[in-house]
């Protein structure tokens, strides 16, 4: 079976951090380009949104890719004080759920504040009101609000941090896939052995 992630970067445009965060739309674009690039090493098959794309027509694409995960990353804005990360799935008990908690796993030791958890979605907005790329994707799907952007700390933190978020995340869905994380430099290394011989 080819392993496969849709990944789905935040498409809200309009959604500006605090500070120099910008938007989150640019920031989470750049933690999903690291997140690619390692998954992509590692020989998962990436399918990806586009920043045009309204939300319905991220769901209608990751639906029509058929990929065996939809990962969505976020970040957060509550009040300028709410701190941390938290994933969701759509609801607990299913690969959903497993997905996020595997990348919650990788992800909260980087985190400078506590953790907010691993949450269900479906009511998220009330009953019956839930998160919508998690309800409406036919594959088993996590979002990951990475930390607050309208929070000093942690907006700062991301913008200090893409990379290693990314490699968190990444590291997540590879165990997700059973996959061992493997560093660049050994593969760096293991080429130059091979060129030695």
């Amino acid at each position: 079976m080819i392993k496969s992630v849709y990944l789905s970067p935040s498409t809200q445009e309009g959604n500006i951090g605090i500070g120099d965060y910008g938007t989150e739309e640019k920031r989470m674009n750049q933690v999903c380009d690291v997140i690619q690039k390692h998954l992509l090493r590692h020989g998962i098959t990436i399918f990806r949104n586009r920043p045009e794309m309204s939300l319905k027509q991220v769901v209608a694409d990751s639906n029509n890719k058929n990929p065996v995960v939809h990962f969505a990353v976020h970040s957060n804005a509550l009040n300028g004080k709410a701190r941390g990360c938290e994933i969701y799935c759509h609801r607990f008990g299913g690969e959903g759920e497993r997905l996020a908690r595997l990348v919650y796993g990788e992800l909260l030791p980087l985190t400078p504040a506590k953790g907010r958890g691993v949450k269900e979605g479906r009511n998220h907005f009330g009953p019956g009101k839930p998160l919508y790329e998690l309800a409406k994707t036919a594959a088993p799907a996590a979002l990951a609000e990475i930390s607050f952007h309208d929070q000093p700390d942690d907006a700062k933190w991301i913008i200090e941090n893409i990379e290693s978020i990314g490699v968190a995340i990444a590291k997540g869905i590879l165990k997700y896939f059973a996959i061992e994380w493997v560093e660049e430099n050994n593969e760096l290394h293991d080429a130059v052995d091979m060129l030695a011989i």
